[in-house]
């Protein structure tokens, strides 16, 4: 019965409570399903094999990206079956599909209508652009009303003229039609892009944008996880650039998690309502807005009243929550034609939604990092966000739109404030005059770190000191990999904020080491400063990449200096290049699979000028998106639904500029091509795939300038990805680390 469509049963939904409008973060979960996520590499027969194979199993359905959601034979426990499936190979995590409530509080009529419009200035910022229609929204709620009058010419409607789905989809129900039969996406879609200048209703913020219309909750509100990631996916296939979420719950999904990364690697915004229980998001956890800790592209969104306070509601939080927004008696539309008063932080995130779609619209050149500094930059700080929210402040659409000055400036993509060059680390309790306690549009970075011992002939611990003050309980022995002579790891025993050193010395402390040879610590990106910032050691301006590890090394013993290793017999002649092509070929494209071509690269050098050459053919090729995984599992978009010929096309860095991103990694190890067909009902072949670059030598480290024994070893000796102990860590895998609840 594998790969059959998702029963029936997974509709009924329980009235949690009696209500006139949903209530926010109840939350329960299916007891005769579980969701069942595999690691890319495992096969795809492997996967159903193991997942059919226990008895309890009545069938499976793929979710496409290594997600699956198995249906249980009735009377099956639900914890039985998600430690089974847990325990199988190649599964990276299994649980339950929890419920999901929109975020919305009683109604409070007779407030002036659209008072929040005057509020962000909102006419001001007209006066540079109204919208122009070129950024879609995505409303991923109860679905919309796509009829009325004040909405329907602003309406997204699928390009594909024969395609059912022709105004998004109703997940919740399995059909083409989001119909709203609640209300609440209704008036979130109105707030974001009811159309101006019609002479009717209401304006939205975005008086010329395209919002589609994703229902995955029902008429009572209440929707799935394993829904809300079918339109979280749905919509990067379709082109959205925002994604509106004006719900949450208070238990961690992972599933879910990794579909917000997957928007962030597509470049996606995601705007989620703080929640309606007047809670510090920092300390009583609700999610989704808490994988904002993790993920750069999650905007979460408290509300403000007509006082330009934090709405008597809303939820708040200093490093998890990002901004406010007027959510307080906003009138917008409903269902049937209508308008009325709604309240909540389900109302203030479809303020910042439109707002953002508005920006883009105007800089549809820009970066998603780009639209989001540029949002952090422009808020109107209010003293009664001091402290409650990451910004400071409340939306203010003039300045964000530049109203009033000329031309607009496009946000840096470097970081404002750069540190001096170090030579030395400062005194102890002294804090690096680049310390702020504001955002500066970049994490912290570390600028020195010195090994120390006992005495010469030992070590046992390293002093680090960042350029910014850091959240102290985000920094962890999980943060931290340290590796003594022939790659042996050694635990950290413990991590200490230094006295006086205001939160930006740190030191870190080890069972004491007697064996002479190089030692390699490498920290981060995980690490936070006090405004919620993730480490930006590159300096480029986007925080917690791969790249913004800081690596050091210091050598224990006779030697005074790092001992690079001894080159190759036969050195590679600089600009000389590699081919590799992928055996097996020809190869079937499965139908809304993984299909993965892997090659093994043998080459212990540097890259230059990568190219992917790639022949296939499909049926449909607008199903297709296609990445490439180097073996540091860097990811590079290569195409992405566009329809164009795949014919001996040749990718490069000209016409895929991400692909410089991978200059200067090593070359060495298990690299993979994965198409994903992401639509049934067509099928195709890969005939031939190959990739090419140039070589580079492998430069060799510095000369130490200080002891063997206390090497102060500053982030450039060891920062470029083609030095030669990066070897040592060619075949390590991140783990996914869950911090989920720190201050």
């Amino acid at each position: 019965m594998a790969n059959q469509p998702r029963a029936k049963a997974h509709l009924r939904l329980e009235l949690l409570e009696a209500r006139e409008n949903p209530s926010a973060s109840i939350t329960g979960m299916a007891g005769d399903h579980v969701l069942v996520t595999f690691d890319s590499t495992t096969a795809e027969s492997v996967r159903w094999a193991e997942l059919n194979a226990p008895g309890f199993t009545e069938s499976v359905t793929s979710l496409g990206f290594d997600v699956y959601l198995v249906d249980l034979d009735d009377g099956t426990d639900l914890q039985t079956a998600i430690t089974y499936y847990a325990g199988q190979p190649g599964v990276t995590m299994a649980g339950a599909d929890h419920q999901i409530t929109v975020e919305q509080t009683p109604n409070d009529p007779g407030v002036a209508k659209q008072w929040a419009l005057n509020a962000i200035s909102a006419s001001a910022a007209w006066g540079v652009t109204t919208g122009t229609g070129n950024t879609i929204v995505a409303v991923i709620d109860t679905g919309i009303d796509y009829t009325h009058p004040d909405l329907a010419a602003n309406i997204w409607v699928n390009p594909d003229k024969t395609a059912p789905d022709k105004y998004g989809y109703d997940f919740a129900n399995n059909d083409n039609d989001p119909r709203d039969d609640n209300g609440h996406g209704t008036h979130v879609a109105g707030i974001i892009g009811a159309t101006g200048n019609n002479g009717l209703g209401v304006t939205g913020i975005n008086q010329h944008t395209k919002l589609m219309a994703l229902k995955f909750m029902d008429a009572n509100g209440n929707g799935f996880t394993s829904d809300a990631i079918r339109a979280i996916d749905y919509a990067i296939k379709h082109g959205a650039k925002i994604l509106n979420n004006s719900w949450g719950g208070n238990l961690p999904d992972a599933s879910l998690q990794a579909a917000i990364a997957r928007a962030q690697a597509a470049g996606v915004i995601f705007v989620v309502a703080a929640g309606n229980e007047s809670a510090n998001n920092d300390t009583n956890i609700s999610y989704p807005t808490q994988y904002g800790r993790t993920l750069n592209n999650v905007i979460s969104v408290a509300a403000t009243d007509q006082n330009n306070a934090l709405a008597s509601f809303s939820n708040y939080g200093p490093t998890t929550v990002f901004i406010g927004a007027p959510g307080n008696s906003i009138y917008s539309t409903l269902p049937g034609g209508g308008y009325g008063i709604k309240s909540g932080t389900s109302m203030a995130t479809p303020m910042i939604a439109g707002a953002l779609a508005l920006l883009w619209d105007a800089h549809p050149t820009w970066t998603y990092s780009q639209i989001i500094n540029k949002l952090k930059t422009s808020v109107d700080v209010q003293p009664s966000l001091q402290g409650k929210v990451v910004t400071g402040g409340r939306l203010n659409l003039a300045k964000l739109l530049d109203a009033g000055t000329a031309p607009p400036v496009v946000p840096p993509t470097t970081p404002p404030v750069t540190a001096p060059p170090v030579t030395s680390p400062p005194p102890a309790g002294s804090l690096p005059a680049t310390d702020t306690l504001r955002w500066t549009g970049a994490g912290a970075k570390i600028v020195t770190a010195t090994f120390g011992g006992s005495s010469a002939a030992n070590l046992n611990t390293v002093r680090v000191t960042f350029d910014k003050r850091i959240n102290v309980p985000s920094f962890t022995a999980s943060d931290i990999a340290l590796l003594g002579p022939n790659g042996k790891a050694i635990a950290i025993g413990s991590i200490t904020a230094v006295a006086n050193g205001s939160n930006a010395v740190f030191d870190i402390r080890f069972t004491t080491q007697t064996t002479a040879g190089a030692y390699i610590l490498t920290v981060g990106p995980d690490v936070w400063d006090v405004t919620a910032q993730r480490m930006d050691q590159n300096g480029n301006g986007i925080n917690n990449e791969a790249g913004d590890k800081f690596q050091a090394i210091t050598t224990l013993g006779a030697a005074t200096s790092p001992v690079a290793p001894a080159p190759p017999t036969v050195p590679p002649t600089p600009g000389s290049r590699a081919t590799y092509s992928a055996p097996g070929l020809p190869i079937a494209i499965a139908d809304q699979r993984t299909t993965r071509i892997s090659f093994t690269v043998t080459d212990s050098t540097a890259i230059a000028d990568l190219n992917v050459a790639l022949n296939l053919t499909h049926a449909r090729l607008s199903d297709l998106n296609i990445r490439l995984r180097a073996p540091d599992n860097s990811l590079v978009t290569l195409y992405n639904r566009q329809g164009t010929s795949l014919s001996g096309v040749t990718f490069n860095s000209t016409n895929t500029p991400a692909l410089s991103g991978l200059n200067g990694k090593l070359a060495k190890g298990v690299w993979a091509i994965e198409i994903f067909d992401l639509v049934a009902g067509a099928t195709g072949t890969v005939s031939s795939a190959s990739i090419s670059f140039a070589k580079a030598s492998i430069a060799a480290l510095p000369a130490s300038t200080t002891t063997a024994w206390d090497a102060v070893a500053l982030r450039d000796v060891i920062s470029s990805p083609i030095s030669w102990a990066v070897d040592l860590f060619q075949n390590m895998q991140e783990q996914d680390k869950k911090k989920f609840g720190r201050g």
